[in-house]
């Protein structure tokens, strides 16, 4: 009688090993499980997508165009936002040409921050119907604008856009306090200089100078008009010399300035 319960309790423990060793067994099994019913919970809950989207530092450019260009928008998944928001913040970067910086970033787990730094306005091109923005970067936007901001000069009859780039390029090189006296630049070619260009000073100044060298000339124009006691022209083709605008000294002045 004994030994039948000692073989009976012998296999029990036998049972119960072999019931622990499967459970064992399996419950890497289970964990994977737990784990991918896990993640399939996650994928279908709000929390795996993107609650919303802010955009800062953007003043010409809507925060509706930034989020319209974005390549994350509210409701994007999670997954294709993380590790890959510097990729992301350049795809942004490179849809719209007013962006001069753009950086993206998660904030509270599924909140995307973007913080844009645009290209100013540096002039703008009069063209029919309107003026063309110049950006910083020499970029011209095609979009119009009717009425230009005060403060920043208008480029006016350049139809070669080979001219139109060598101007820009050069104005570029300009201090922003002298642009910021410049009201009109006009390509004004002539016989023995077709790269002129005219400029009308805020001041009531003009002045004449090449396409060539006028973004290194034009720095020195504020000790140049210091010196003026009245309106004159302001010629920085070859040298720098200037005469008053009054027709009369104007052909006085630029007879004895040649003659130099």
């Amino acid at each position: 009688m004994g030994t039948q319960k000692q073989s009976q309790q012998d296999q029990g423990h036998l049972f119960r090993d072999f019931q622990i060793r499967n459970v064992k067994k399996m419950w890497p099994l289970v964990t994977l499980l737990i784990v991918i019913l896990m993640v399939m919970i996650f994928m279908i809950s709000s929390y795996s997508r993107v609650k919303s989207v802010t955009v800062s530092g953007n003043k010409i450019v809507s925060d509706q165009q930034i989020k319209g260009f974005s390549p994350v928008k509210k409701g994007t998944s999670l997954f294709a936002v993380w590790g890959k928001t510097d990729k992301l913040a350049k795809s942004l970067k490179d849809r719209s040409m007013r962006m001069q910086s753009v950086k993206m970033k998660l904030v509270h787990f599924n909140q995307v921050k973007i913080a844009v730094e645009e290209y100013p306005t540096i002039g703008y091109l009069y063209v029919s119907g309107g003026y063309q923005p110049i950006l910083k970067s020499g970029v011209i936007i095609k979009g119009k604008v009717l009425n230009p901001k005060a403060g920043f000069p208008v480029l006016k009859g350049f139809k070669n856009p080979k001219k139109l780039r060598r101007t820009i390029k050069q104005y570029r090189k300009i201090s922003p306090p002298v642009r910021a006296v410049i009201n009109t630049i006009s390509y004004s070619p002539t016989k023995s200089n077709p790269d002129r260009i005219y400029l009308q000073m805020s001041d009531g100044n003009k002045v004449y100078a090449s396409i060539s060298s006028f973004g290194d000339k034009m720095d020195y124009y504020p000790s140049i008009s210091s010196k003026l006691k009245v309106k004159s022209v302001v010629n920085l083709e070859v040298g720098a010399y200037s005469y008053p605008i009054t027709k009369k000294q104007s052909a006085t002045n630029t007879t004895t300035t040649h003659a130099h």
